[in-house]
């Protein structure tokens, strides 16, 4: 299963954009970014990992125009078939990348936890540098620092 697009204009990335929406939570004494996510996406998520040790490859694919940034974090669940991928217009969301950054997590939870019994999802984001160089580029093109 892949949910990877591939966009060919302006008006491809809007209508993609990620509707769950996208927040910065207080989890483990300290702030992390946390993507919504339906109920039934956040599930099918849980199934692939519940009960296995298991590792994520999160990559962010990063657009821009100079003026608009949009991030692509995708997520597959190694050694399964499970991949998923959220698309954010990044300019009015530095301070998520930043906490994303700082945490070095992406906490997923589900849109309507009370009928969920897990209402976090926590992945470790291993490539630091990775991080770092994604949250340059954020910044640069949105000429913002993420503590506004």
């Amino acid at each position: 299963m892949s949910n990877k697009k591939n966009y060919s204009s302006y008006d491809d990335f809007y209508r993609n954009l990620h509707t769950s929406g996208a927040s910065i939570i207080e989890f483990n004494n300290g702030r992390a970014p946390c993507i919504g996510v339906g109920n039934e996406r956040f599930r099918k998520f849980l199934n692939y990992a519940a009960g296995r040790k298991m590792a994520v490859d999160t990559n962010l694919d990063i657009y821009h125009n100079e003026r608009d940034v949009f991030v692509q974090i995708n997520m597959r669940i190694l050694d399964t078939d499970f991949e998923d991928s959220f698309l954010f217009h990044a300019n009015d969301m530095v301070a998520f990348f930043k906490v994303m950054l700082d945490s070095a997590l992406i906490l997923l939870s589900p849109t309507n936890p009370s009928s969920m019994s897990e209402d976090i999802f926590a992945i470790q984001l291993p490539k630091r540098e990775k991080l770092e160089d994604a949250f340059r580029i954020i910044s640069k093109y949105t000429n913002k620092t993420g503590f506004e």
